[in-house]
């Protein structure tokens, strides 16, 4: 039977009626709330949060919830949108700039765990068909905790920061077969398997053609017409039923609805609109995605840890350490340094929550039964319990287990130290890209001696081959720092735009050297007053210095004075750029996560409006908003306005956050 049901067992027969549901929902909510708030303090997943509401919560443990069939139907749904947002984060260029790593390392490591596993489950008695459904489910490592962990710890754009992204772009991938193989094996039948394989990878194919060309020539349009709408109902309306539509169109095609919706992700992040559908598909994400996994959990039986402490422990230490071991060896034979090597594998040795769907899959379909499930998830969440802390120390491992490691970081250091003996008055660059290099080229021309620190050996093995003073070392780390000479050198200038990052370094940076001048690279804005409050002396944002550029060289083919055109790019740049932070967002703006405080927005004042008559002195949110300007009758004045009496007609020119700005215009149109 060719079904997506995530019933983790058979259905009790309860007759459950709306009082019912709503107590269990309302008992889920409450203890959901508890957990998630406490495991967020801890800083653990919140997957393990609701897996441990769903086993507390179930029938093998507390028994406050029943099997309800309207709980597993909802969970059901849970599952499409998991798949939906792993699709959102599969890019297609960042796929083939990390071919190498993706295709090479990658289906190794996907292909080396399947086969493994599925030996050793043949061994165990199990058939080759079931074996298949476990080894596609401990293949696969958790996305969430890996990237969570390596962001946290600014190592995601490392060497094995990146390795690690690669392989878990594969896996995202490897997803595709394992959905449309698993219900094809588990389908009764004697015979050659060829005919049914080959059918399903056509229908397959055809899904992903169908759904990739009307993504490009149906889909893309529609989401610009529904975006220029700026209704954000409609938005989320119209991606609902993009992706329940490709989950419907992989259905009838006897594949699972989960497929669908992972094709639907992959095409609608090939639009300009991906983060924006992210931002907008969170809330259903995450609820109907926590009672997937309550619904996991609820199915999971305590006592199997106790009664088979021996098939637990094996598949956890074969989950961790195997798979992890395999990830290291295929990493070190495709030309990482033992040390990367090992980083990637205590990275990537855990189960994942999309192991838990593929789970449900072969459960519904038949080809596992749910007493040998319960060992499986047992070392799924062991094992993701475990892994934020073995990440957290991942070059521990590397530093024990591989000494040639150690003397490299150490030999590494020992250049910076070198080089930077007897140094002074220079410039220390932390990242030497595009932007780090053209920073470089202005500094040799006028004779001001730099040291550059970077992570990504290729380009610094290419640019020292060059002559030029880069060296491997993380600009975060304090000892780096001082082996550059940060205390007699004359500015430190973060040429790279992840914050997370350039928080980090501009903290330690000013730790080590209260004077020190701190030049920060940002993408835009929105970041300049976190980096500030770090201890930044200066934070140049590329979109608002790109904008001022744009309007120096246009001002001087207009020809005029130059002194005047420096005067008001100085008065532009004053104050943090105070004068030209505001401007009017488009609905693209949206997709940004970071709150911005410098909207621009009109409220035009229309008869019988509470605000008529009234000083906008007199507004209650005036506080928490910034008057630009007011324009009357055609005409716009700017300056001190608190006093002047709003009038029909009038148009008020405010900046502040978008909920500020909502705040006002409640209060301009019937008042608080």
């Amino acid at each position: 039977m060719n079904t997506v049901t995530i019933s983790l067992s058979h259905l009790m027969s309860v007759t459950v009626t709306p009082i019912n549901m709503l107590n269990e929902i309302l008992i889920l909510l409450f203890f959901s709330i508890i957990s998630i708030a406490m495991f967020r303090r801890l800083n653990f997943p919140s997957v393990l949060g609701y897996l441990l509401v769903g086993m507390l919560a179930g029938q093998h443990a507390l028994g406050l919830i029943q099997d309800s069939h309207a709980i597993q139907q909802i969970a059901e749904i849970g599952v499409v949108f998991l798949l939906f947002t792993i699709g959102l984060e599969v890019s297609i260029p960042r796929l083939l700039a990390m071919r190498g790593i993706v295709f090479g390392i990658g289906s190794a490591q996907v292909v080396v765990s399947t086969l493994s596993t599925i030996a050793i489950g043949i061994w165990l008695g199990l058939s080759w068909q079931a074996a298949f459904a476990v080894g596609g489910v401990l293949a696969m490592s958790s996305t969430a905790i890996a990237v969570k962990q390596l962001t946290e710890q600014h190592e995601l754009h490392s060497r094995h920061g990146n390795v690690a992204l690669g392989v878990l772009l594969f896996q995202d991938l490897a997803v595709v077969p394992f959905l449309v193989l698993i219900p094809i094996f588990a389908a009764p039948g004697s015979g050659s398997m060829l005919v049914p394989i080959t059918l399903a990878l056509a229908k397959g194919a055809f899904a992903f053609a169908v759904i990739f060309y009307a993504g490009q020539y149906l889909v893309r349009p529609a989401i610009r017409w529904v975006a220029s709408s700026y209704s954000s109902e409609l938005f989320t309306l119209f991606i609902l039923f993009i992706t329940l539509i490709a989950a419907w169109l992989t259905w009838q095609l006897g594949l699972s609805l989960a497929m669908g919706a992972f094709l639907a992700g992959i095409m609608l992040a090939e639009t300009e609109y991906q983060h924006h559908v992210e931002v907008e598909i969170r809330p259903f994400r995450d609820v109907l995605m926590g009672l997937f996994f309550i619904s996991v959990g609820s199915q999971f039986d305590w006592s199997v840890i106790g009664n088979e402490p021996l098939a637990v422990g094996v598949l956890t230490v074969g989950l961790m350490f195997g798979k992890g071991s395999a990830i290291m060896l295929i990493t070190y034979l495709a030309g990482f340094g033992k040390g990367v090597a090992i980083r990637v594998g205590v990275v990537l040795g855990q189960g994942s929550e999309f192991g838990f769907a593929l789970l449900a899959l072969a459960l519904s379909t038949g080809l596992l039964d749910i007493g040998l499930s319960q060992p499986i998830i047992a070392a799924i969440i062991i094992s993701m319990a475990i892994s934020p802390v073995l990440i957290r120390h991942n070059e521990f491992f590397a530093n024990l287990f591989a000494s040639d490691y150690v003397s490299q970081r150490r030999q590494a250091d020992y250049d910076i130290e070198k080089a930077c003996k007897g140094l002074e008055n220079h410039v220390i660059i932390c990242g030497f890209g595009r932007t780090g290099q053209n920073l470089a080229v202005f500094l040799k021309r006028l004779n001001i001696p730099f040291i550059a620190l970077d992570l990504d050996t290729d380009l610094i093995t290419e640019a020292w081959d060059a002559g030029e003073p880069v060296y491997f070392g993380d600009s975060s780390h304090p000892d780096i720092l001082k082996r550059a000479g940060i205390e007699r050198a004359n500015a430190l200038v973060i040429s790279f735009a992840e914050i997370n990052a350039s928080e980090q370094i501009t903290r330690t940076a000013r730790q080590l050297c209260k004077d020190i001048p701190l030049i920060v690279r940002t993408r835009d804005d929105r970041h300049l007053e976190r980096l500030l409050e770090c201890g930044a002396d200066e934070v140049i944002p590329d979109t608002i210095e790109s904008s001022i550029m744009l309007a120096q060289h246009t001002l001087s083919r207009l020809n005029l004075d130059q002194t005047t055109i420096d005067e008001m790019l100085t008065d532009a740049r004053e104050g943090h750029y105070a004068r030209v932070r505001a401007f009017f967002h488009s609905a693209d703006d949206v997709d940004l996560n970071t709150p911005d405080h410098h909207h621009l927005h009109s409220i035009e004042i229309l008869h019988n409006y509470h605000a008529e008559g009234q000083t906008i002195e007199s507004l209650k949110c005036l506080p928490k908003i910034n008057v630009i300007a007011l324009k009357r009758n055609g005409l716009r004045s700017e300056g001190p306005l608190l006093d002047v009496e709003l009038k029909a007609g009038d148009v008020l020119i405010i900046e502040g956050t978008p909920d500020d700005i909502r705040c006002v215009e409640i209060e301009v149109m019937s008042g608080l």
